[in-house]
């Protein structure tokens, strides 16, 4: 059976900020990891890493979309999977447990209207 997606999905190389959480909280004396995104949607990403991460790591993230807004996008969100892409070059699926509404919305307004421009170029290729 296809998977089902209830988001729309871009191809947007996007900075994240990232730490694991261990327990409820990423420890905050530790500085943040900073990747990079494959593709985004509303429910999850896949996230560009130098090393494997196991799945059902929990991590902490801020994704700086380029919305006019100097706040990031705070979401947790789980490892579901990974692909390795070369030595030292992994691709981590990661799927959104808590992101609150607001945030949510932003990030799902952006892919809309990146969508939407990626859909319009390509017709103008045409």
């Amino acid at each position: 059976m296809a998977e089902k997606r209830n988001f729309v999905r871009i191809s947007k190389n996007i900075k994240v900020n990232f730490k694991v959480i261990i327990d409820k909280f990423a420890n905050p004396g530790i500085p943040s990891n900073v990747s990079f995104t494959r593709s985004l949607s509303g429910n999850g990403m896949l996230l560009f890493s130098p090393k494997i991460i196991d799945i059902g790591t929990k991590l902490e993230l801020t994704l700086e979309i380029p919305d006019g807004n100097d706040d990031g996008v705070d979401a947790d969100g789980e490892v579901i999977g990974s692909n390795k892409l070369a030595e030292n070059e992994f691709e981590i699926k990661i799927k959104f447990f808590d992101i609150n509404e607001t945030s949510r919305g932003r990030l799902v307004k952006y892919i809309m209207r990146e969508d939407i421009k990626e859909k319009t170029q390509a017709k103008k290729k045409k």
